[in-house]
């Protein structure tokens, strides 16, 4: 952890554990195959976690292969973290057991509490006072708990054949908090074939103790963390005007973007049944996220095109965006996009059309986009981009990249990475194709540079790279004249 922003005092006490642990104990392992408390063990035992083991059940001797004890009491030495995957109705008993231990983070992947109605309310009430009598953190119940590529903290138990693990980057990072214990492995599935860099991604299931607030203020000061992606649906009276007041002092330092459901009365009474959290109204969320300063996306696509692209490059520090192309479709397609999303794609100034006209071939488009068109190499790429970017014309820049072309080979990738280095402006690539095209993507990707397969999805990246500029940088962020943001 690095030093802080500012203080924030006991909030955050305590949850290193669940990232960092350096013992962990399975409470409900068992030996029944493909059981939940057989994959949390299975998690544990693979090479990559370097800690300590301990399965609690008084059934087994072993599981898998690790010691098992009947009682938290008989497991030998200090335990930093227990997974506590029993029924409901003995988990007061249990969280007694594991706070006589001194154990201080405790994640509970059961249901049967207040998702379910007064009874499980009361079982939840009586571990969250437990845990506030013994000073311990409770991530859940009702959720899958946490992955952390770092440590190799692995709490979720869906197996690998269903489910894939994503992997750090050494590039960006990203961590996602969700309240939907389904959506978090379905996000950590989905993002182990995008190629991005995760760090953690967290199930907050019910939020008994530890909520979006306690993390939000973790992951600010978490070095591994570039770009803070949350999934709710609602916030708990009180909780969520604490939040808005943390992102403020976050924002300003980290990108916060949030998917939140629940816009429609329906969808708000679906919320509610499924973790017994209250969604509020959809407008006055939309208000406190400008406030805070908060990168709202419409859906889980749209959130991970702007975390790419935000983990990626800096800030924008205007609207203007600069299209450089060899594929004219390509380009009027993605100033639609880009237009459409309120982003500005103005004209060339005399000066720079006439150092275009100078030095590109007399076939190619000048004005923006500027299209070097079919029978583009590198070097022409190289030349449009060198003059664009010698004076302050644009903020953004969206390099569109048809490789099927044989003129145009793998050392474009260096073109473009090398003009974001020197002008230090945020890039974005277009890039549509096969095989040959997604290989190009995965350079580029290495290199820091977010690269998209639709005009669509780079306009989604645009706009966040954009709105945190006007995030970052106030009243210094240029906005053309008459545009407005459309998100």
């Amino acid at each position: 952890m690095s030093e802080g922003y500012y203080v924030s005092g006991v909030k955050t006490e305590g949850l290193d554990l669940f990232f960092n642990a350096k013992s962990v104990a399975i409470y409900g392992a068992s030996v029944t195959p493909n059981s939940v408390g057989q994959a949390i063990v299975q998690n544990f035992i693979k090479p990559m976690y370097e800690g300590k083991v301990y399965a609690v059940n008084p059934k087994y001797r072993q599981v898998l292969g690790v010691p098992c004890y009947p009682s938290m009491q008989e497991i030998p030495g200090e335990v930093d973290m227990v997974v506590v995957a029993v029924p409901a109705r003995i988990a007061p008993r249990v969280m007694q057991d594991v706070a006589e231990k001194g154990t201080k983070a405790v994640i509970v992947v059961s249901g049967g509490f207040s998702e379910t109605g007064p009874k499980g309310a009361e079982l939840e009430d009586e571990i969250v006072e437990i845990a506030k009598k013994h000073g311990m953190r409770i991530i859940g119940p009702n959720c899958v708990g946490v992955i952390d590529t770092h440590s190799h903290v692995d709490t979720f138990f869906l197996p690998e054949y269903r489910c894939n693990r994503p992997k750090p980057s050494n590039v960006a990072n990203i961590s996602l908090v969700s309240q939907s214990g389904a959506f978090a492995a379905a996000i950590a599935d989905w993002t182990s074939e995008l190629g991005l860099g995760i760090s953690k991604i967290i199930s907050l299931g019910n939020k008994c103790d530890v909520d979006d607030d306690d993390l939000l203020h973790y992951l600010a000061h978490d070095d591994t963390t570039q770009v803070i992606c949350y999934y709710t649906e609602g916030y708990d009276p009180g909780g969520g005007r604490s939040f808005f007041e943390t992102a403020k002092k976050v924002t300003s330092k980290k990108p916060v973007i949030v998917v939140k459901s629940g816009r429609g009365e329906r969808a708000r009474a679906a919320a509610s049944s499924h973790t017994g959290s209250l969604a509020g109204s959809d407008k006055v969320a939309d208000a406190a996220y400008k406030q805070a300063g908060i990168i709202r996306a419409d859906n889980f696509e749209h959130m991970f095109d702007m975390a790419k692209a935000l983990s990626m490059q800096p800030p924008a520090r205007g609207d203007r965006v600069l299209i450089v192309t060899n594929g004219g479709g390509l380009g009027v397609m993605t100033t639609d996009a880009l237009e459409a999303v309120g982003l500005a794609v103005p004209p060339p100034p005399p000066e720079l059309e006439e150092r275009l006209r100078e030095s590109l071939p007399g076939y190619c488009a000048i004005h923006n986009p500027i299209d070097v068109v079919g029978d583009a190499n590198a070097s022409r790429y190289d030349i449009a981009l060198k003059e664009a970017l010698q004076g302050d014309y644009y903020d953004i820049v969206v390099a569109g990249v048809l490789l099927q072309t044989p003129s145009l080979g793998m050392d474009v990738t260096n073109v473009v990475a090398n003009h974001q280095r020197q002008s230090k402006k945020p890039f974005i690539v277009v890039s549509m194709g096969g095989s040959f095209t997604t290989k190009a993507g995965e350079i580029m990707q290495l290199m820091g540079i977010p690269t998209y397969a639709t005009g669509e999805k780079a306009s989604v990246a645009a706009w966040a790279l954009a709105r945190y500029g006007e995030i970052k940088f106030g009243r210094e962020f240029k906005r053309t004249a008459g545009r407005t943001n459309h998100k």
